[in-house]
């Protein structure tokens, strides 16, 4: 197992749910393969919060682990962010942003 299996099946969940037109627009990792750090991004936090309200973080967290356990992978948290924090935040310094994960919601 590599690092190219955890960017493949974490695009597969991530093309799923983009069909949810919801705000979701992507998502990355941090850490190594066999325990990532999972991060969905939003558009903005009006979507992030209209979607956690709704429970698409459910079935979002679901497929995040199906997906990492058909790899033997286990991810040591799943986060939620937006476009819009991040601009707030680290001036949408992606690279910033994600080094301080424990401050996402």
């Amino acid at each position: 197992m590599t690092e190219r299996k955890l960017i493949a099946v974490l695009t597969d969940v991530c093309e799923n749910v983009k069909s949810n037109n919801n705000g979701f627009v992507w998502l990355t990792h941090i850490g190594h393969w066999r325990a990532p750090q999972v991060i969905a991004v939003f558009n903005n936090e009006q979507e992030k919060q209209r979607a956690l309200t709704n429970g698409w973080d459910i079935d979002f967290i679901n497929q995040v682990n199906i997906a990492l356990a058909s790899i033997k992978s286990t991810p040591v948290g799943i986060y939620f962010d937006s476009e819009e924090q991040c601009n707030k935040v680290s001036g949408g310094n992606w690279d910033k942003h994600l080094s301080n994960v424990k401050n996402l919601h």
